[in-house]
């Protein structure tokens, strides 16, 4: 296969996945449901195949799920969280994996949406900027920030492509309602 030249000018195997779908892996989020507490119904608006509702199961939360484009065989809806032409499920907390080039947008409708908390999987240097501290983080309750000791690979969702060697740092970033004081920080390995 032919590297492609990214924004970056940084060869890359692939094309942008369609709608930045990227899949998360279980583990990563059996790490954040083992470390972060949820109680009542979640969300995840950006579900993909179901990886999250499906570990929310396993530790009992009661996670439903949907997204842009059917990609689990029916078993969610489809919507676009974004669109708020939709009246949305009434749900306590908000948990996903977001599509990066809008992942900001996704933050904002997710603490309108979520009655208690919403944690979003981004990567790391998604805490740096000047401009996204004064959008985001000087406006919102960041209640939490949980790091990987080990580096995530989320190879894109629409492909048949092996996950191996993660070359980016991830971390969960949980908003919180009512949250006061400085966030805290965590890590999950």
């Amino acid at each position: 296969m032919t590297a492609l030249a990214s924004s970056s000018g940084v060869p890359r195997k692939h094309e942008r996945a369609a709608h930045d779908y990227y899949r998360e892996p279980v583990w990563a989020v059996q790490a954040l449901f083992s470390a972060e507490r949820f109680a009542g119904r979640g969300w995840d608006p950006a579900c993909g195949s179901g990886t999250i509702p499906t570990v929310g199961y396993q530790f009992e939360l009661d996670v439903i799920g949907s997204d842009i484009v059917d990609r689990a065989a029916g078993r969610f809806p489809v919507r676009d969280f974004l669109d708020t032409g939709y009246a949305d499920p009434e749900v306590e907390f908000v948990v996903t994996n977001p599509p990066f080039n809008c992942a900001e947008l996704f933050i904002e409708r997710g603490l309108k949406v979520a009655r208690q908390k919403a944690a979003f999987l981004v990567r790391l240097a998604f805490l740096e900027g000047q401009g996204r501290r004064e959008r985001i983080f000087d406006r919102l309750p960041l209640a939490r920030v949980w790091v990987y000791s080990r580096r995530i690979s989320m190879p894109p969702g629409d492909l048949d492509v092996e996950a191996k060697g993660g070359a980016v740092a991830f971390a969960w970033i949980v908003f919180e309602h009512g949250w006061r004081g400085p966030p805290q920080l965590g890590w999950l390995s």
